[in-house]
């Protein structure tokens, strides 16, 4: 008879900062896209190290079903419905692979077109 060796070692929580910590770094997969900024202050905070992305936004429902808005910027000329199925799929990629947890849904808001050059 084999006796089950494993020790139950507690749980793990993944914090929503983290899932939109990750979401944030894979837009960096899509070409022509950054996250939304608002104002000076993100800024400053990233200077001295801290990430703040209020531009991403991460929701556990009564369910635990995790969903994720994210604010962008799209450069001009670019395919908005496909830019941000590509945003989709490298979110839920980078998601999955990450924490190995499904979103329910990936809202893509477009805040603002940008023109190079001028």
């Amino acid at each position: 008879m084999s006796r089950d060796n494993t020790v139950d070692l507690g749980v793990v929580q993944i914090h929503k900062k983290v899932i939109g910590d990750i979401a944030a770094a894979s837009l960096k997969e899509v070409a022509g896209v950054q996250l939304a900024t608002f104002g000076i202050i993100g800024t400053i905070a990233e200077a001295f190290g801290y990430k703040n992305y209020p531009s991403v936004s991460v929701t556990v429902d009564k369910d635990h079903q995790v969903s994720l808005e994210i604010r962008v910027i799209i450069a001009y000329g670019m395919n908005i419905p496909v830019v941000a199925r590509q945003i989709q799929d490298a979110i839920q990629r980078a998601v999955v692979d990450a924490v190995d947890i499904d979103l329910k849904e990936i809202n893509v808001n477009v805040q603002a077109i940008e023109r190079s050059g001028g």
